[in-house]
Order: C-alpha cells, then structure tokens, then sequence
C-alpha cells in the first residue's frame, strides 16, 4: 500500500486498480484540488489501465460549484474508472454527490456508504 500526500489530502494505491483518494476534513474542493488528483489518476490509468475508486469525504467537506462543473466537463469516470464508491457523512454531501455520480455522469457505477470496510467490500465485488 502505498500513501501519496497532496494538497487536498492523501492517495492511497490500495492494490493495483483500487485507489482511495481522501480529503482533508472542512476542505472546499476546488477545482484545483480535483486537477491534482486526477493528474495522478490519469498517470496511474496509463501505466495500469483503468481503476476501481473510492472518494472520501469527511464531515464538512464538500465540492465546489466550479469543481462540479469541472467534473461535468470532463467526464473523467468514463476515462478513467470501473466503478467508484463514495464515503459520505452529510446528508448534504450525498445529495450533491448523488447528482453527479448518479444523474450527471452515469455510465460507471456509483454507490454511497458511510464508512470505509463497506466501500471497499463493494468495490472489490465489482
């Protein structure tokens, strides 16, 4: 396992084709913060081909008006992943997240889970 420090907070290469990224607790994610991240992923997709994702979200941290719209753009999930699960503690957090990952950009699987070991036993099923 291996842990990546970054402005917004920590890659974790779980296994090949299974990465965690992990925000900072009270971090607004800018798009700057998701430019960062996805940079490693895409360096990461084009040595190893395409991964299984977990976003984590603690308590009060949530994404930028700039950062959804940077995300719709991209269409990043598409390109780069299998399936991404979502740790969200905030009903305001998943109300946000679930338009994105379930309405916006849904042609990869998406699931919400309030902890850690549930994602990843569903991510691992995938």
């Amino acid at each position: 396992m291996r842990t990546i420090e970054t402005l917004s907070g920590v890659i974790i290469e779980v296994e090949k084709g299974l990465i965690h990224f992990r925000y900072n607790k009270g971090l607004e994610i800018s798009t700057l913060h998701i430019i960062e991240n996805l940079e490693y992923l895409e360096s990461y997709v084009a040595k190893y081909g395409k991964v299984k994702l977990i976003i984590e979200m603690p308590e009060n941290t949530f994404d930028s008006t700039e950062g959804f719209e940077y995300l719709n753009e991209i269409k990043y999930k598409e390109s780069y992943t299998i399936a991404v699960a979502l740790i969200v503690k905030s009903l305001a957090q998943k109300l946000n997240s679930k338009h994105y990952h379930t309405r916006i950009d849904k042609n990869v699987p998406a699931e919400f889970f309030k902890n850690y070991s549930d994602a990843l036993e569903w991510v691992r099923s995938i």
